[in-house]
């Protein structure tokens, strides 16, 4: 009885922590959120002005992507940036370090735009 209480007692908690990981997953941790308010095609950059900067004077910041940046706009994969997604609401998950240039750069891992 006990080995049976014991093994129905595992079985739940491991119900329960596979549960609450694919809660985390679903739920937003961008490392940004704002507004694209000026996209550089030739670059292939946008300018996000973020919603809740934890620094005033990283209000605004440039967004650039590389070879394994992962573009998603209106729910489909994009190779680049074009001018049609001024104005959009987007989230970025940044690859490395922001450069403390001003505006502030960054390298995107992945961009997510409405």
């Amino acid at each position: 009885m006990a080995k049976l209480v014991s093994g129905l007692t595992l079985v739940l908690l491991l119900l329960a922590v596979g549960c609450s990981s694919q809660n985390e997953q679903t739920q937003s941790d961008a490392d940004i959120s704002g507004t694209i308010i000026e996209v550089n095609e030739q670059d292939n950059q946008i300018l996000i002005e973020q919603d809740n900067p934890d620094d005033p004077a990283t209000k605004q910041i440039w967004i650039s992507k590389d070879e394994d940046s992962e573009i998603v706009i209106g729910g489909a994969a994009e190779s680049k940036f074009a001018s049609s997604i001024k104005n959009k609401k987007a989230e970025v998950w940044i690859k490395n370090l922001i450069a403390q240039s001003s505006p502030p750069r960054a390298i995107a891992e992945k961009v997510i735009i409405e």
